[in-house]
């Protein structure tokens, strides 16, 4: 806009000059004459200062009052305009407005000190850290996350030595980034393979976001910001709060802060992708198990563990059959996969009777029967186990801060083949 104004306003002054200059010519060799009225538009449209000096250059008009008059007349009354459109232009960067405008613009090009001043790193997670440390994992997740950042202001509101500035805020879709960040978290949190390595430190939060908005693409929404100002020694001073931060960011921090904002279903299904990924050792560590089957046999109780866990793992999987939301609490009803130890059993039962009707129980001790019986189970789990579904109704229940899945005992006893009654037919047969 600064460079057309430029360049009319140098076109506009050498037309009047060189209309000043053929006007000239015509009146020497007698041709039809340039309207009066014209040179005077020209003046006025903002050539003045070319028709002046046109009307000295060529010695053209200047006997005529009206023109040595009225151009520096009209030149006179175009620079008081340009000054009161200077003075209008400066009270407007003093109006609350332009307090608005000039941080904004700050954001819009990333000054992260700004950025801080009304956003704090804190609050835009909101999660727990055990460290609130910035380093450059924050600052690129910011960076990304204002990329898009733009605003227009819509409309200004002053009382006395209040104000009101509502502005548009442009950014990307935040709903959908908060939606698919608690999904990262969510993951992330439900660590059942391992330990726990400690709380977060706002890095680690910092490093989710900055890969979601790496690895994500999102639309454009507009969002409204109010500001509200206050003149202090006739400056207009931003008064920000939880409610102004939260505008900035599109409403960001509402939305990650929102307990309901994933499903039970969808939680549900992080938690059992988890155990579907787990390994036969992570499910003897998760299980904490040693000889669950009680042989008393030194020499193949961890190969029996471990054959089991080996066959939960491999036929594990799952199905979301159905979930209903009650308030804070959801039921889920869902089916798993895992290892028919019924069948199992009775696989072992065979070949424990068959065992018991030989001599060879009578001619060994204790330990060695203890040995027998842990191959016999150990060649049924590694040879002879086949996958069975067990149905099983979960609970999930939100904290205020997200859904958690209760991993109770008939869940574990559904992941565990349901060994319950597969021990109890076991034991009346």
């Amino acid at each position: 806009m600064k460079t057309f104004l430029i360049g009319y306003i140098i076109i506009i002054n050498f037309g009047g000059f060189l209309l000043m200059g053929i006007d000239k010519w015509k009146a020497r060799t007698g041709r039809w004459r340039i309207a009066e009225k014209t040179l005077f538009i020209v003046a006025l449209l903002g050539g003045s200062i070319g028709s002046i000096v046109g009307m000295y250059f060529f010695r053209h008009k200047t006997k005529h009052l009206s023109f040595t008059i009225g151009l520096p007349t009209i030149l006179v009354l175009q620079l008081l305009a340009v000054i009161l459109i200077f003075i209008f232009h400066q009270e407007r960067l003093e109006s609350p407005s332009s307090a608005v405008n000039r941080e904004l613009e700050l954001i819009q090009n990333l000054d992260e000190t700004t950025i801080q001043n009304f956003i704090s790193y804190e609050s835009l997670m909101s999660a727990p850290a055990a460290s609130a440390d910035v380093g450059p994992e924050t600052t690129e997740a910011v960076d990304l996350f204002f990329k898009n950042f733009d605003y227009h202001i819509h409309s200004e509101n002053i009382t006395d030595d209040t104000a009101v500035v509502s502005v548009e805020i442009i950014n990307i879709d935040t709903r959908s980034l908060a939606r698919d960040l608690c999904r990262s978290l969510t993951a992330a949190n439900i660590n059942i393979s391992q330990d726990q390595s400690g709380p977060y430190s706002l890095n680690d939060y910092f490093s989710l976001l900055r890969n979601t908005l790496s690895e994500n693409t999102y639309d454009l929404t507009a969002t409204t910001a109010y500001f509200n100002l206050v003149r202090e020694n006739n400056i207009w001073v931003i008064q920000s709060d939880d409610t102004l931060e939260n505008e900035l960011v599109s409403g960001f921090i509402s939305w990650i802060n929102d307990p309901m904002l994933l499903t039970p279903q969808e939680v549900l299904t992080f938690y059992l992708e988890e155990f579907s990924s787990l390994t036969a050792q992570d499910w003897v560590n998760y299980l904490d198990i040693q000889d669950i089957f009680s042989t008393y046999s030194e020499k193949y109780y961890a190969a029996v563990d471990s054959a089991y866990m080996e066959k939960i793992a491999e036929f594990f999987d799952y199905e979301i059959k159905d979930c209903t939301i009650d308030g804070t609490s959801a039921g889920a009803d869902i089916s798993i996969t895992s290892v028919d130890m019924t069948h199992v059993l009775d696989v072992y039962k065979s070949s424990l009777l068959l065992y018991a009707h030989s001599t060879e129980p009578l001619r060994s001790d204790n330990e060695q029967q203890s040995d027998a019986s842990a191959q016999y189970l150990l060649q049924a789990l590694q040879e002879d186990a086949v996958p069975a579904s067990y149905d099983v109704t979960v609970t999930l229940i939100n904290d205020g801060n997200a859904w958690q899945l209760d991993i109770d005992d008939s869940l574990t006893n559904a992941f565990l083949g349901d060994i319950t009654s597969a021990m109890e037919t076991f034991r009346a047969s």
